[in-house]
């Protein structure tokens, strides 16, 4: 008798685990959006591996549309929020309370993140709405062979850190014939990248120092006509539009055409990111390109002038709002994989060319920019720019944009920029 109730309790417990593992997977159905426009067919194939690893889990893929946030916003009012988004850090901040809390649970996975933890969190709060998915560099990109040609082989464009020598670094260009840079006049590139990013950012000073400059723009303290760092952001702009191959037109530009005349030495310099060698990569003649500082002022002793911007621009976020938990558990593990398994750091290196924040990173970039963003992470020589991404206004640029491209072709002066630009703030 006590060896057949050992034997039933023995196969009791052997069953289980077993229901306890068919019960993990129970199939779930989710859903991913990604803002990562341009490589569909590639995400449809990496979604497919995660499929393959994890059979449980069916993965719908919603690809962005033309106006990104407007198409995600319209799938939460058809009632179909996708499980897991891969958005801007401002919009996940802007929506945190759709948005699942990773730091609770098991976290140990989170140790494999070097970096970025800063941008999906908010003041105050240690709650952390996403995983960072990439680090992003900008800063003055170079053509490596026409500087090498004008200047010299043994020329260190480090050596360009303040506004006067940047002035001086110009005119040897233009004393040759060629134009010394090309101003991307497109809105996002001019209301984020130059002026957004750069208007609140280390420059100011550590964190608090920003927010009160960014907090004052609400409340109408602020006054940018009297902020020097402002007027030295337009004082160095004017230098660009000065010297900017497009001047004669300076809208008619196209971000395919500023690239291909860097790429080819028609001019030696462009403010942009590393995000372009998606571009520049399908260019059949193209030199080798680098990354040189932007300087503000003219004190060679200040570091950050020898900095270069960077960011964690986008991260990967799981919906509570729309989503059971059951999806939602589905979704965090689809989330850490894209982040941090070796398939979904061979997407973001190979297929968009960026910089992992994360360890372990096997996988060689190609991108050269990347390996410059990387070289100056590295190095320290890295300008934090997290309060605009996660404090200011997430369609500032689009706003502040037209603003920006009226004033690179002198159809508005710079008193009357700062005065759109804090009515903006002022009817928010």
């Amino acid at each position: 008798m006590f060896r057949k109730l050992f034997t039933l309790l023995l196969v009791l417990v052997m069953m289980l685990p077993m229901t306890v593992v068919f019960a993990e997977q129970e199939p779930v159905t989710i859903s991913f959006y990604s803002t990562q426009a341009g490589v569909d067919s590639a995400t449809v194939a990496l979604l497919d591996k995660f499929m393959e690893q994890h059979p449980g889990i069916t993965v719908n893929y919603y690809p962005c549309g033309d106006d990104q946030l407007a198409a995600w916003l319209a799938l939460y009012s058809a009632g179909t929020a996708p499980t897991v988004s891969m958005l801007d850090v401002g919009q996940i901040l802007t929506y945190s309370d759709y948005m699942y809390n990773l730091n609770s649970g098991d976290t140990e996975w989170m140790e494999n993140v070097l970096t970025g933890w800063g941008y999906v969190q908010k003041e105050g709060s240690d709650a952390i709405y996403g995983i960072p998915s990439s680090y992003q560099g900008f800063s003055m990109m170079y053509n490596k062979r026409l500087v090498a040609e004008v200047l010299g082989e043994d020329f260190d464009v480090a050596t360009v850190n303040t506004v006067d020598k940047l002035v001086a670094f110009f005119d040897e260009f233009e004393a040759v014939g060629i134009p010394a840079t090309v101003v991307f006049s497109a809105d996002w590139a001019l209301g984020a990248h130059y002026l957004g990013c750069q208007l609140y950012s280390e420059w100011l000073g550590d964190k608090e120092a920003q927010r009160e400059v960014l907090k004052g723009m609400y409340t109408g303290e602020t006054k940018l006509m009297e902020l020097d760092h402002f007027n030295n952001l337009m004082d160095v702009f004017d230098i660009l539009k000065k010297y900017n191959i497009n001047k004669a037109d300076p809208l008619a530009d196209t971000q395919e055409g500023d690239l291909e005349m860097l790429a080819t030495g028609k001019t030696p310099t462009m403010f942009q990111g590393d995000w372009n060698w998606l571009q520049l990569q399908t260019f059949a003649v193209r030199d080798d390109l680098g990354f040189m500082t932007l300087p503000l002022t003219n004190d060679e002793t200040d570091p950050r002038n020898s900095m270069i911007l960077g960011s964690c621009p986008k991260a990967y976020c799981v919906d509570i709002y729309q989503n059971t938990p059951e999806q939602q558990a589905a979704g965090v593990e689809l989330a850490k994989w894209l982040a941090l398994s070796d398939e979904g750091k061979e997407f973001m290196v190979s297929q968009i060319g960026s910089t992992l924040p994360f360890t372990d990173v096997k996988v060689v970039n190609e991108n050269p920019l990347a390996m410059e963003t990387q070289r100056y992470l590295s190095e320290g020589r890295v300008l934090d720019i997290s309060t605009y991404l996660c404090e200011a206004p997430s369609d500032f640029w689009l706003h502040v944009g037209p603003f920006m491209q009226a004033y690179l072709a002198d159809q508005m002066d710079r008193k009357t920029l700062a005065n759109e630009i804090e009515a903006y703030f002022q009817d928010l």
